[in-house]
């Protein structure tokens, strides 16, 4: 008899090694293999299994709002670090650079690999900013709770992100548009984080820099559809360039207190009166005014938007000889809001009386 129950105990554990001998579960599998198992062993045996697969799916759950909530988290990291209404600004200039540099027909395919590639150095560049001013950014109200200062994610790893992005955008100008397009991303990339980014910390120059990255962007779309720059090709850059400066002269003048609070060199720092802030807002609103007769004269556009350019940047120029006359924040503001509407209408008119570059 102790040998059968020796016996029958081994078989229970050689079919379900899982359960010990002594439970009924290890019991309930071998008396089914021998076919005399009762109603209530195999309903043991059904509700256990249930019980795994129910704790299965729950694991799996578990598992995947994990993932879910980790990819959540980085992919705003990675939003906030590129800056992405920022540097959707300097895709929409470079696809604007594009479409002028065309001819008749417009390549719709190169159009998208060169705003891809704009958009991924981009947001390189801009990384990159913020990792060289973490402690910068942690004294400003207007930027303490970006992913670096906040603790969101760390400085290696937001490096990394910058450096494979940056290297990723280079290569993908350079396979699908040309050489040239691609050295002055990278050309870009590199003023704009290593020239214009410590310099922010030493001179007020630092504005006049960045005015330069800013109109690199259209260029860098011409040469990706014409394979060269040309004097008609300056024109975009050109008033990006001039509109840039009214426009951060305003933002510094209102944000003046916030940029001294963090540590950055800008006109405004030592101009608390605003007056000298104005004049410079006023006399590159100036210097906008030919421009609009030069892409008429030069060939890029018809007669019209010499036109519409006269009277857009008209508008700008009196919001500008309202901050001289009066500079206060709310004349800066108006002014700041006026080149927010400026820039989008000037490229609309460009693109919409282009003619095709030959």
């Amino acid at each position: 008899i102790l040998k059968k129950k020796k016996r029958r105990s081994s078989l229970a554990q050689s079919v379900h090694p899982i359960f010990p001998a002594s439970s009924s579960f290890a019991i309930a599998p071998a008396a089914m293999w021998r076919g005399g198992a009762t109603a209530a062993s195999a309903s043991d045996v059904l509700r256990h299994y249930g019980w795994c697969w129910e704790l299965s799916k729950a694991r799996l759950r578990c598992t995947a709002a994990s993932i879910s909530d980790v990819l959540r988290h980085y992919g705003r990291c990675y939003w906030e670090l590129s800056k992405a209404r920022l540097s959707a600004l300097v895709v929409a200039t470079s696809g604007a650079g594009y479409v002028l540099g065309s001819g008749s027909i417009v390549d719709i395919a190169g159009l998208c690999y060169t705003c891809t590639g704009t958009m991924m150095v981009a947001a390189s560049a801009n990384t990159l900013n913020q990792v060289f001013e973490i402690k910068n950014d942690a004294k400003m109200r207007r930027t303490m709770r970006r992913p670096l200062p906040s603790g969101r994610i760390s400085p290696v790893h937001a490096a990394m992100w910058a450096t494979s992005v940056g290297a990723a955008g280079t290569t993908l100008l350079a396979c699908k548009a040309n050489y040239l397009a691609a050295g002055l991303a990278a050309s870009n990339l590199i003023l704009y984080a290593f020239v214009y980014t410590p310099l922010k910390q030493i001179h007020h120059v630092n504005t006049w820099v960045g005015a330069v990255v800013g109109a690199i962007p259209p260029l860098l779309g011409w040469a990706a559809a014409a394979s060269e720059v040309s004097l008609n090709s300056m024109i975009l850059p050109a008033a990006l360039y001039f509109w840039q400066l009214p426009h951060f002269m305003a933002l510094a003048y209102l944000c003046r207190d916030d940029y001294i609070a963090g540590g950055y060199r800008m006109l405004s720092f030592a101009d608390p009166s605003g007056k000298r802030t104005a004049w410079v807002s006023l006399r590159n609103c100036l210097y906008m005014l030919p421009l609009g007769l030069l892409a008429y004269n030069w060939g890029l556009t018809s007669g019209w938007f010499s036109f519409e350019a006269s009277l857009l940047t008209t508008g700008l120029t009196i919001g500008a000889s309202s901050f001289v006359l009066d500079p206060t924040h709310k004349s800066a503001r108006r002014m700041f809001h006026g080149s927010l509407l400026y820039l989008p209408a000037l490229m609309a008119g460009l693109i919409l009386h282009r003619l095709p570059n030959q």
